[in-house]
């Protein structure tokens, strides 16, 4: 199969700028093609500000995607909901990452990977989508579109994350003062700092190191759950910190 990469970025890209949902070109023919769609439209927006990686059991294969220049916006945040194709909101653990590691051939290492990382921190991710009927596209397509990242919301710092019972935090989600989310657990990883450090590896790798200050967010706790515009979404892992967002 021949495919062209170029067209598949700039057609997110319009996609980007006109605020308009488009249809996938073509067909995907393998992971490495997803990848090289999100390098294009990351090169084409300037230096990525992080990354998202999920994985869907403690065992999966993690999935990347970058976080675009401009992604990282602090708690409080505000966002145009009206301008928006959905509102997905997902309460999430990330992490800073507080020294630079050069892209290489060789391993990152468990050790080494987390000896990057400084504080970890309450994350909203936002969830919006530049493709047109996302529901029943290929889930390859959504990955491609940076695994429909809008934006990471940054809350309250969590120092000592080495130390946590991941599987007993408790997350709190609340909609316009209504309590949607009460539970313990909930990340389907179970413990973020796996994916953290896959995440880690794989950037330094195949997708050209990693710099201070960009953040990783490891998935969600709450599943994503969509709302309408003008509502204010406030997540809370209890003991930790919280963030908020209105739309």
């Amino acid at each position: 199969m021949t495919i062209d990469i170029s067209h598949a970025v700039r057609v997110l890209l319009d996609a980007r700028r006109s605020g308009t949902q488009v249809a996938p070109p073509f067909d995907l023919p393998d992971r490495s093609a997803v990848y090289a769609i999100q390098d294009g439209v990351a090169a084409a927006t300037g230096l990525i500000a992080g990354w998202k990686v999920g994985a869907r059991t403690p065992t999966a294969e993690p999935n990347p995607a970058p976080l675009l220049a401009g992604a990282l916006v602090p708690s409080p945040g505000s966002f145009d909901g009206k301008a928006m194709h959905m509102i997905g909101v997902e309460i999430e653990i990330s992490f800073h990452i507080a020294r630079d590691i050069a892209a290489r051939d060789t391993p990152v290492g468990y050790d080494e990977a987390l000896s990057a990382v400084g504080d970890a921190f309450v994350g909203m991710e936002v969830v919006d989508t530049r493709l047109a009927n996302f529901q029943q596209l290929d889930p390859e397509w959504l990955l491609a579109d940076n695994q429909m990242n809008q934006g990471l919301v940054v809350g309250d710092a969590i120092p000592n994350w080495k130390d946590l019972d991941w599987a007993n935090l408790q997350v709190l989600l609340d909609i316009d003062g209504q309590m949607v989310v009460d539970q313990k657990g909930g990340l389907g990883a179970i413990d973020p700092v796996r994916p953290l450090a896959w995440m880690i590896d794989h950037a330094v790798r195949h997708r050209g190191g990693l710099r201070a200050g960009q953040a990783i967010t490891t998935g969600s706790w709450t599943g994503l759950r969509y709302f309408p515009p003008g509502t204010r979404a406030r997540g809370t892992f209890v003991g930790l910190g919280s963030v908020e967002a209105r739309f």
